[in-house]
């Protein structure tokens, strides 16, 4: 007989497991059959249900209503960059792209799910590519070696490098040409290469919207799978024709290559809708589910690859880096690290710190992912270790991003008002600019907030690691999260720690300021 403690203790332990699969609908091992005709898709609240939804997004004018606002403000950043005053707090370029952009991105992504993809501005080049396609003798294959999210890694480290050696966020001209450049850049992919190759491969913003929608609340999946089981024509993803009167509507399916019936993740889901649209039979569903339910089914592994992974844990390293840019401790350790390399070069000295802070990212959590799967007994390697526990870092990164971007955005989001007037009012409009506005909130309450945001998506990480070491793991899990719960701990430890510096403010009035 086993004694009594740890009799107790086993019985405790299963009776959590039980608990975690019944409420989560989790299999017990992996590779045990997803229930449901097809995958295991959430079955909460279909938001198209509300009245009036459904109709709205099968209008053929849906997604370029969404996507009006955004065309406004993008035509808005590149005027005003190019030819409005070059003061970074009184530009609409540089407060419109990196204090509400960035921060409305975090908050839609937090309570709804992929939105600004949906109305992304970028993908009413589609009509031009069309045209532009049928002057070429044939569209290119996306080449095999690029179908993983590579390429978006090292683009995404460009963005957030040029961002700290070029001050993007103090330059409207660059500000404006980064967004001319993403506007030819998609134009040009997605002419040369089938429809969205450029959201699926290329796009850094996108991508960074893919991965931290996997903790949104919503995801899209079919209504009845049974139903999806009967249709052969499969026009979610490959669209359809109907008629309107004399003429013949073309209705594309999903443009990355998802078929709503197999739908596990936001990976790769623009929230375009079209496969509402698509649909004949009205079988799409925009579920309501828990934030980051996706994270603990290992929804990565299969067409996607460990480049997603990888991903999804630089993202949460580089989080640190780029808040810790904005703080006074950056400066002794950039010194330190231009000691070192022998060079003052400010572009070396951020390369090579983004560069160091990766290597030891993925080798910590490399090392702690390890140290869990040994706990539970497996002897599987450090390479499967780390593709079974990555999935913890997404929320973390999410939290850190969220943290981040709201510290801006509460601290410059009512600035909008007296830019918009000062670009009227340079364009002959008999306004005057209030330039009295700026904070949303009382300075006191920034790292109040800050900190709810890292203790929210802490506690989410954890459960995340709780939930994989019980699905993969079962009793034995309940000890094998443990490292992987010191992790999330450590990480929201340094997140805290890094918030609760004086933070430059920046592209506001109080640029410099500390926070």
């Amino acid at each position: 007989m086993r004694p009594t403690g740890e009799g107790f203790a086993a019985d405790v332990a299963g009776a959590i497991v039980r608990i975690v699969h019944d409420s989560a609908g989790m299999p017990g091992r992996p590779g045990e059959a997803a229930s449901g005709p097809f995958v295991d898709q959430p079955r909460g609240f279909d938001l198209l249900a509300l009245p009036g939804l459904r109709r709205l997004l099968r209008w053929r004018y849906a997604r370029f209503a969404f996507q009006l606002p955004l065309v406004i403000l993008a035509l808005l950043v590149i005027v005003d960059g190019l030819t409005g005053m070059p003061m970074a707090a009184r530009n609409v370029a540089t407060t419109g792209v990196w204090i509400h952009y960035r921060g409305l991105v975090v908050i839609a992504l937090a309570l709804f799910g992929n939105a600004f993809c949906g109305a992304c501005p970028l993908m009413l080049t589609r009509g031009l590519t069309r045209r532009l396609q049928a002057l070429l003798p044939r569209v290119l294959p996306w080449p095999r070696g690029l179908r993983h999210k590579g390429l978006v890694l090292v683009l995404t480290l460009a963005v957030l490098w040029s961002y700290e050696v070029f001050g993007l966020w103090s330059s409207p001209w660059l500000t404006a040409w980064l967004a001319i450049a993403y506007v030819v850049g998609a134009l040009a992919v997605d002419t040369l290469f089938p429809a969205g190759t450029f959201c699926r491969y290329v796009c850094p913003l996108g991508n960074f919207n893919f991965v931290l929608a996997s903790v949104s609340p919503t995801q899209v999946a079919a209504v009845d799978p049974d139903v999806c089981r009967a249709c052969d024509d499969k026009p979610c993803l490959h669209g359809r024709e109907v008629r309107s009167g004399t003429a013949t509507l073309a209705l594309p399916g999903c443009e990355t290559g998802l078929m709503v019936p197999t739908v596990t993740s936001n990976m790769d889901c623009t929230y375009c809708f079209n496969c509402v649209r698509a649909c004949p039979y009205d079988n799409v569903a925009l579920r309501l589910r828990e934030p980051g339910r996706e994270l603990a089914k290992d929804p990565w592994s299969g067409r996607r690859g460990v480049s997603v992974q990888l991903l999804g844990v630089l993202l949460a390293v580089w989080a640190i880096m780029n808040a810790l840019a904005m703080i006074g401790p950056f400066q002794a350790l950039a010194g330190a690290t231009a000691r070192l390399l022998g060079s003052h070069d400010r572009g070396v000295i951020v390369l090579a710190l983004y560069l160091a802070f990766s290597v030891a990212g993925l080798a910590l959590v490399g090392a702690f992912a390890w140290a869990a799967d040994r706990i539970a007994g497996a002897r599987e390697g450090i390479w499967r270790a780390f593709r079974r526990w990555s999935y913890v870092m997404v929320a973390l990164g999410f939290g850190f991003w969220t943290a981040h971007y709201l510290f801006h955005f509460l601290t410059g989001a009512a600035g909008a008002v007296p830019v918009l007037q000062n670009f009227l009012a340079e364009h002959g409009v008999a306004v005057t600019p209030d330039w009295r506005l700026e904070r949303l909130v009382p300075a006191s309450w920034l790292f109040p907030v800050q900190a709810v945001v890292t203790a929210i998506y802490a506690v989410l990480a954890m459960g995340t690691a709780f939930r994989i070491g019980v699905r993969d793991f079962g009793r034995q899990g309940v000890l094998a999260m443990w490292p992987m719960l010191l992790l999330a701990l450590l990480f929201a430890a340094v997140q805290v720690l890094v918030l609760a510096q004086p933070m430059q403010m920046r592209g506001t009035m109080m640029m410099g300021m500390g926070g």
